[in-house]
């Protein structure tokens, strides 16, 4: 019988492969209960996010930058820098639904006084709760202003 996560995950994974396949955005499920998604930045740099849905909805997910040819997460040449919000200096993405902006879960994140037990209702948020806001928001960050460029 499927868990509650894998069921959540299941529903959401389609929805968000229909807006893939309409963005031309390359989309690939893991067999760990997640998947790999490469976007396109302003400048035409391709980056690779590699998201671990483990325990979603109970807690976000972990959304890694992720090098496609040597299968290595949060590598900084993977990375892309930028001012405001999103993109950090420690090579996070800084969001509330990223479990990697959490210092609880990675001492890497920015947020040590963010709850990970209330995140769909951090007003950081900005309403991105589903899969599939989280890929929007992301792709809208590297076709932004904000987008500097690769970090390395």
């Amino acid at each position: 019988m499927a868990t509650v996560t894998e069921l959540i995950f299941e529903e959401q994974i389609g929805h968000l492969r229909e807006i893939a396949e309409n963005r031309g955005w390359e989309l690939k499920e893991t067999e760990d209960l997640g998947f790999i998604l490469t976007l396109q930045a302003k400048d035409g740099s391709r980056y690779s996010l590699k998201v671990e849905c483990e325990g979603y909805q109970s807690i976000p997910p972990a959304w890694h930058w992720y090098n496609l040819i040597s299968g290595i997460k949060d590598q900084r040449a993977d990375t892309p820098k930028g001012t405001g919000g999103y993109f950090h200096d420690c090579g996070r993405i800084c969001a509330s639904w990223n479990r990697l902006a959490y210092k609880s879960v990675d001492p890497v994140g920015p947020h040590g006084e963010w709850e990970l037990n209330n995140w769909m209702t951090n007003p950081h948020s900005k309403g991105c709760t589903t899969l599939s806001a989280m890929a929007v928001r992301m792709a809208t960050e590297l076709g932004s202003d904000r987008y500097l460029g690769r970090a390395a």
